[in-house]
């Protein structure tokens, strides 16, 4: 009897929990998802990251060490107070040099890497060949919509996503309009990278954009202020797109 009576309380629970389960999740689907996220270079790294880097891995993840059979030369360009410094070492290993190069660089300027290498294959004889990378120092401060993003979330789900049809956005689509925040602070070069499919949506994401009042920009701890790429996304966020982006989701 005792039996019976849990397995009546286990069932009410199951009923129960189910149905709200399932609202919950639907819910959640039919919620349309929608973000702004900076836009980085191709290589980009933070002045803490820049301070710990020993080698050129640490400088530039995707560095293809495998490609080297033996190095030739590695060489490092920056600029200080305008003019252009250049330092060499014999591999992967940054020198004390280098190491003070980069890190006393100026602010906004890129760092530039070129390495001169024996390739790793079969071949019995090789020629010397050759590989760079361009590094970006990311600034000490990212642009930031007045009020901070919960305010931007404000924005744009006023002027924009509640003013999106239920149901126009299905499976895997998305919408993807990008634009700059100049070194005042202004909305420039707003455009569409990714259709809605819709033309109604597609003018509605850009004017939304496109009206914004100004962010403060972004800059570095000198007071250097630089421009910054961002890119506003509608749909679904596992959208094959995303990848194209160059976006870092938090």
């Amino acid at each position: 009897m005792k039996n019976i009576h849990y397995k009546l309380i286990a069932l009410l629970f199951i009923a129960f929990a189910f149905p709200y389960a399932g609202s919950s999740q639907n819910s959640s689907v039919n919620e349309l998802q929608y973000e702004v996220n900076r836009i980085y270079p191709y290589i980009s790294i933070t002045k803490e990251k820049l301070k710990e880097a020993h080698t050129l891995i640490d400088l530039n993840k995707d560095y293809k060490s495998s490609w080297i059979r033996a190095y030739i030369s590695v060489e490092i360009l920056t600029s200080y107070k305008g003019k252009i410094r250049k330092a060499v070492s014999k591999n992967a290993t940054l020198s004390q040099e280098q190491k003070d190069m980069i890190h006393t660089a100026d602010a906004g300027t890129d760092i530039s890497v070129k390495v001169q290498y024996l390739p790793e294959n079969t071949l019995k004889y090789n020629d010397i060949k050759e590989m760079d990378f361009t590094l970006t120092v990311n600034p000490d401060n990212e642009a930031i919509y007045p009020g901070g993003q919960q305010e931007l979330k404000q924005y744009l789900k006023e002027t924009a996503i509640d003013n999106i049809p239920e149901g126009s956005f299905k499976g895997y689509e998305l919408a993807a309009v990008k634009f700059t925040i100049d070194e005042e602070g202004q909305i420039m070069d707003a455009h569409l990278f990714w259709s809605s499919k819709n033309e109604k949506i597609d003018k509605l994401l850009l004017e939304t954009i496109r009206n914004m009042p100004n962010w403060k920009p972004a800059a570095y701890a000198n007071g250097r202020k630089v421009k910054q790429e961002f890119v506003f996304t509608v749909g679904n966020m596992e959208s094959c797109v995303i990848p194209l982006l160059n976006i870092r989701q938090s």
